[in-house]
């Protein structure tokens, strides 16, 4: 079940502490080769064949996918926002993904810091989760910063 945030951009401090989770999300293989081909990894696709006959999806395809899982879980409204990546403190990929299996991105707005010209900084708690499974695939500390683009 899909648990979104929304909140005027000038009252987005509203989010710290607040938690989000998005609905399953399964990868197409063929995407997955593509960004294997993307990122000159394609010569290591089929390295664990044997263990992971269906084929693994890449950690780094994992973070990659940050953007894509979070953007229609937290938005801020009344303005024209541009949000970038920031950084990340703390990165871990906890369990290997087949391509078969259904993802989800959970987590909490850990901070939410005032920058100077009214932006905000956020601290995202991110875990992508693997249907069926008690341990997450990948748990990240990301930095994300919110401006205003244009005024609505």
């Amino acid at each position: 079940m899909t648990s979104s945030l929304a909140v005027p951009f000038d009252e987005a401090v509203s989010l710290a502490g607040r938690h989000f989770e998005g609905d399953w999300f399964t990868l197409d293989p063929a995407v997955l080769d593509e960004f294997d081909h993307a990122t000159y990894t394609d010569q290591n696709t089929h390295q664990f064949a044997d263990v992971y006959p269906d084929g693994l999806v890449e950690g780094f395809h994992l973070l990659a996918l940050l953007d894509h899982l979070s953007n229609p879980l937290i938005r801020l409204t009344g303005a024209s926002v541009g949000g970038w990546n920031y950084g990340f403190d703390r990165i871990r990929f906890v369990s290997p993904v087949r391509v078969t299996e259904a993802i989800r991105l959970v987590g909490t707005v850990a901070q939410v810091v005032p920058r100077p010209g009214g932006a905000y900084r956020l601290l995202l708690d991110c875990a992508i989760e693997i249907q069926g499974r008690d341990k997450p695939a990948m748990v990240a500390q990301w930095w994300v910063h919110w401006d205003i683009t244009e005024e609505s």
